[in-house]
């Protein structure tokens, strides 16, 4: 035996061999005699043994052939037990789930994968809140609160599940009038767009090269709560930002930005934030071990 027999071959044995005909088993699987026989000759030569007793008006099974039904409908059984418990545990993942998250991961990241999520799970409601201010989980009844970088409150649970980074970028025409900061305590004297972002503090930058922190007071003239704001800024020539890698991915390939002081950006790793346990809840731990999946996939970390 080179490889374990075809599940549809044993399907097919398994109806012949209880209906002892291979024409009525052709009628009940809606398929032609012949496919019939073929997948019959396919597992016996498959297991190296005869199944069947074959004569001009009817078949029997042969000695192995019913060692071979009695594994088969076990397995079958087996498999059919498999295919229950995986549509008893799709029903149950249903009800709602109040989900919050900043504006702009949100748009372009969570907005998809729930699609893709209700296409599998069709009887679970979402209830998205994109938002760029802090929220509170408990007296907003938030079950998960999606987050990139900043600080987590230590009475909740935080599970990382994607890797992010935030990088300096400025426009070329901004660079070309006022030059390229060689170091980050120059972003002091240079223009900088900041974000009242979540809770995140626009009054520093904290910014990492090989182990080594350097915080930054950013020289700030344009402030906003808004990422999506703060780029158009950027890319206007306003100023230098500080940013996640997929937000700015694009408009980096396109030369719309230039990255600038390469060597330092700052950690602002994706977390799964919530209140309560996520093995006491179906759906909660279905929505965030997939979005891991999903994000292990789809994230920018060029």
């Amino acid at each position: 035996m080179n490889k374990l027999p075809a599940l549809e071959d044993m399907r097919v044995f398994a109806t012949a061999a209880r209906l002892m005909s291979f024409s009525k088993t052709a009628e009940q699987l809606l398929v032609s005699p012949a496919y019939i026989s073929k997948r019959i000759k396919l597992l016996e030569e498959n297991l190296g043994h005869r199944l069947f007793f074959r004569s001009a008006r009817s078949i029997s099974l042969t000695h192995e052939g019913k060692i071979v039904l009695i594994h088969t409908e076990r397995l079958l059984g087996e498999i059919e037990d498999m295919q229950q418990a995986l549509r008893s545990h799709r029903q149950e993942i249903k009800g709602e789930l109040k989900i919050s998250c900043s504006t702009g991961f949100g748009s372009t990241y969570i907005n998809p994968y729930i699609l893709d999520l209700r296409s599998h799970y069709p009887m679970l409601g979402i209830n998205l809140n994109l938002t760029d201010l802090s929220v509170d989980l408990v007296s907003e009844d938030i079950d998960v609160d999606i987050c990139i970088g900043g600080t987590i409150p230590e009475q909740y649970i935080a599970r990382l599940i994607a890797h992010n980074q935030r990088i300096l970028c400025a426009s070329p025409e901004y660079l070309a009038h006022h030059g390229y900061p060689q170091h980050p305590h120059d972003l002091e004297k240079y223009h900088c767009i900041t974000l009242r972002e979540r809770n995140q503090s626009p009054v520093q930058w904290k910014l990492e090269q090989q182990g080594k922190i350097l915080t930054i007071s950013p020289n700030s003239r344009l402030s906003v709560n808004n990422g999506e704001v703060a780029k158009q800024w950027c890319l206007n020539g306003e100023g230098i930002i500080l940013r996640s890698q997929w937000n700015v991915a694009n408009e980096l390939q396109q030369g719309k930005l230039i990255q600038i002081l390469p060597q330092w950006a700052q950690t602002a790793d994706v977390y799964a934030v919530y209140s309560r346990s996520i093995k006491t809840n179906a759906s909660l731990r279905v929505f965030v071990e997939n979005l891991e999946q999903y994000l292990t996939k789809n994230l920018h970390h060029d």
